[in-house]
């Protein structure tokens, strides 16, 4: 505030009143703030984020200037009171509308409107980071009234000095005005601007504070008459400033809730949603997390050598263990920066909340908090009772050998628990799944493995004493104890910024020409896969339509400016028609569409199995997370026949048939032999294809019966899919998203250069919505799960097979919904 304080004092003393340019503008080469609307309107295409202003001349205290620019939209207006009338907020005396955008490579065009009628024409030219060309062109009815044209030099390569001159072309005699800038400190900005012809001279002095700036333009005339004034604008990026104080011998905290559903997309919020009170789903649906980009967050603080630590309040964390691994990985590397983690449990640590945060410096509990550590299970959940009880028989097609199959996708729908070769698989499944589970937990006792096995086979540890004196946690602590503490910590100065209020913003950029970043695709292939489109939504996708991935696919191939495409993938499959789509569009990425082949990378997330595992066996390059559930390459047709039920209910099916088979695979009775017989044989030429796609993907596969060692339906950990525990290998390595995305990067030939992330599909636009409403509404059932408690909201999720099954499709799914916990 003192600061603040000075910087006025200095400005009114300093300034007398009003300029060529309220909004400091000494340029129509440099439109890069508020100026871009009052001047050269090309600027508004300049990506500055928003900005807002106000100024206020010192000549007349019924005066007021307002401004505000957006992406390519900017607006200024002058309010005056005037003949002892209040100025109408609707009527301006003066206002200006412009509108920019960028043309190609930092060139930009722009148009503005003012109330007087006149029309100005911008354009911006910036070749180089040392050159800025700027010229506006106004007309006032059709008719040419004026150009300026402008041009600036940064001498010393940088934006510490700026040099120009601007030149107006008017009817019978052109304008001379040369102008400088200079900014000898980080917030600290002069400017000049001198009209030749008639000695007008324009003076700017400009304080910025990081992200609010005040200034005073002042001006003089030939007559010795001078104006000046007092201006503010916020802006939403970040400038450096000398003025920002930065406090020593303090410690800089981060503290964030832990908890939460983590998904692979951004979350999609419909513009239009529809909201009536008889609805008997109304409620609120789960937002969920974006794994990258809170990664990439906890990276950037790592980096941040203003932070010295982060505090965690544990919640209840949704995420498959891919995702766990990327998360404890972030918060590792985190540690490693020679920063601090602080964990506080309110209530209790689950099993595998736990593996999250045991490589914490320091863990605390609430009195009487419990951590639930026990080691792993895996539960499938049957409905086959259910089935039964309601006479709906479900019919099952699929790949097998001598009558056993491990494409297990419908035992839970048949079977009442689980086959022989379910278990077997399973087994290895948990078992390479507790091994992480075990490496994870060992952080806490300094890796010492067989220490850490006895303490989970002593669990779960229910008395807040047992916590302590096992080593799990540190101390007790009432939350206001918690709270007292990490504000005292070493008896030095505490400075705790929650999650929620970290500054975002970006970075002003300086540069005038900054490099153009190369981009790389990532599509999130999410959800069971069906014919048609994706449903996104706040919790991201649970449908993973092929035209919306197919379409996408195609875009990223077809844009130029995209030097790679990363598949990141979290689906346990589906419909195999609708695979087998998505799978050609990646094979034209790959081989047929040789003007746009491009790396193609497929990065698997919690799940990428069957069909899953199908989109992606064509790709370059497969990563997988040593979690990732992947593999079940076979094939499965299923249905639900209701047949018994209608008869149960008083229904009668009859029907008169013209051809012997006309009536096939009608659902008004249960399947005979001959078209058990022909379903078979579709299922089993499906699953020739299936084998000949992972064959002409993977070159280790050479022949069929050698794949169907790791077919028949058999599903893998992304550790045992790299081959060390199995005879092929089906991964080509194993590592988190941002492995995939660097392996990408050097696929394409750009190590070590700036990236850019361009995700897709694309969000639908609002037009788009209001034309299928369907796709932007909330799923009731997500919403009743969201307030039911977690045992029985995870069950519930098995009934979310039923939509993809009723397609009456052959299908390349897992068993739709596998816990481990």
């Amino acid at each position: 505030m003192r600061s603040l304080a000075v910087s006025l004092l200095i400005l009114f003393s300093s300034s007398i009143l009003n300029s060529q340019d309220v909004w400091s503008g000494v340029s129509v080469a440099l439109p890069d703030n508020l100026n871009a609307i009052s001047g050269n309107p090309a600027g508004l295409g300049i990506p500055r984020g928003t900005q807002f202003g106000i100024y206020i001349p010192f000549d007349s205290v019924f005066t007021i200037h307002r401004a505000q620019r957006f992406s390519g939209f900017g607006y200024d207006l002058k309010y005056e009171y005037k003949d002892g009338k209040l100025p109408n907020i609707f009527n301006p005396s003066d206002g200006n509308i412009g509108f920019g955008a960028l043309l190609f490579h930092n060139a930009y065009a722009g148009i503005k409107w003012n109330k007087e009628h006149f029309i100005d024409l911008g354009l911006l030219y910036r070749p180089i980071d040392q050159v800025s060309l700027g010229m506006t062109t106004r007309f006032d009815d059709k008719t040419y009234l004026q150009s300026t044209l402008g041009i600036a030099i940064r001498p010393f390569l940088n934006h510490r000095l700026t040099i120009g001159a601007d030149i107006d072309i008017l009817e019978g005699e052109n304008v001379l005005s040369p102008h400088l800038t200079l900014e000898p400190f980080d917030g600290i900005l002069l400017s000049a601007r001198s009209n030749i012809n008639s000695n007008d001279f324009q003076f700017n002095l400009v304080f910025n504070f990081g992200r609010n700036t005040i200034y005073s333009p002042t001006t003089s005339s030939s007559s010795s008459n001078y104006s000046g004034g007092v201006g503010f604008y916020r802006d939403t990026q970040q400038k450096k400033s000398i003025f920002e104080k930065k406090t020593k011998d303090t410690k800089h905290y981060i503290r964030m809730k832990l908890a939460g559903l983590f998904i692979e997309e951004k979350p999609y919020k419909p513009s239009f949603s529809f909201d009536f009170d008889f609805n008997p789903f109304k409620g609120k649906a789960t937002k969920g997390i974006q794994l990258r980009t809170w990664v990439e967050e906890i990276d950037q603080l790592a980096k941040d050598d203003n932070i010295d630590g982060l505090i965690i309040d544990m919640g209840f964390v949704r995420a498959g263990m891919a995702k766990r691994i990327e998360i404890r990985d972030a918060l590792k590397r985190f540690k490693n920066s020679d920063k601090e983690i602080i964990v506080y449990a309110n209530k209790y640590i689950s099993n595998l909340d736990y593996f999250l945060i045991a490589m914490a410096d320091k863990i605390f509990i609430n009195v009487m908090s419990e951590i639930h550590l026990a080691g792993l299970k895996l539960q499938i959940p049957f409905i086959r009772g259910l089935l039964d009880t309601l006479y709906i028989v479900p019919e099952v097609f699929r790949v097998n050998s001598d009558g056993k199959s491990y494409k297990t996708a419908a035992d839970p729908l048949i079977n009442h628990k689980m086959s022989s070769e379910m278990r077997e698989n399973y087994g290895d499944l948990l078992s390479d799944r507790y091994d992480l589970f075990i490496e994870g937990i060992s952080l806490r006792f300094e890796g010492n493995i067989e220490k850490t096995e006895e303490i989970i086979d002593g669990g779960p540890y229910l008395s807040d004493s047992d916590v302590i004196s096992i080593g799990l946690a540190d101390s007790i602590m009432y939350p206001d104890q918690f709270n007292e503490y990490i504000n005292s910590l070493n008896d030095e100065k505490v400075n705790i910024t929650k999650w929620k209020d970290i500054d975002r913003s970006d970075f002003y950029v300086h540069e005038w020409a900054p490099p153009e970043k190369n981009k790389i695709a990532v599509i999130y292939a999410v959800g069971d896969i069906i014919s048609g489109k994706s449903n996104p939504g706040p919790a991201g996708s649970s449908r993973m339509g092929d035209k919306t991935i197919i379409k996408a696919i195609k875009a990223a191939r077809e844009d130029k400016d995209i030097k790679a495409i990363v598949l990141r993938i979290d689906s346990g499959g589906g419909s195999a028609l609708a695979s087998d789509q998505m799978w050609r569009e990646v094979w034209k990425t790959t081989k047929e569409d040789t003007t746009n082949i491009k790396p193609f990378i497929a990065s698997m997330s919690d799940v990428a199995a069957s069909g899953g595992y199908y989109i992606a066996c064509q790709a370059d390059t497969i990563i997988a997370s040593p979690a990732t559930i992947t593999g079940s390459i076979g094939v499965i047709g299923l249905r639900l026949n209701f047949s018994k039920l209608m008869k149960k209910i008083g229904i009668n099916t009859e029907w008169i048939k013209k051809g012997e088979h006309s009536d096939f695979y009608t659902g008004g009775r249960l399947i005979n032999d001959y078209e058990l017989k022909k379903i078979q044989a579709s299922i089993d030429d499906v699953y020739s294809k299936f084998k000949d796609r992972v064959r002409g993907g993977r070159e280790n596969i050479s022949t069929q019966d050698d794949l169907d060692q790791v077919a028949m339906g058999r599903v893998f950990s992304g550790e045992r899919a790299l081959g060390k525990k199995i005879s092929l290998a089906l991964v080509d390595t194993t590592g988190s998203f941002h492995d995939a995305i660097q392996i990408a990067q050097n696929a394409a030939g750009l190590e070590g250069k700036e990236i850019e992330i361009i995700e897709y599909p694309k969000p639908k636009d609002a037009l788009s919505e209001l034309f299928d409403k369907s796709e932007s509404q909330i799923n009731a059932l997500e919403v009743i799960k969201d307030s039911l408690p977690e045992e029985l909201s995870q069950y519930l999720e098995a009934l979310n097979i039923i939509p993809v099954i009723m397609d009456d499709e052959i299908q390349m799914i897992l068993p739709y919904h596998i816990i481990i916990k």
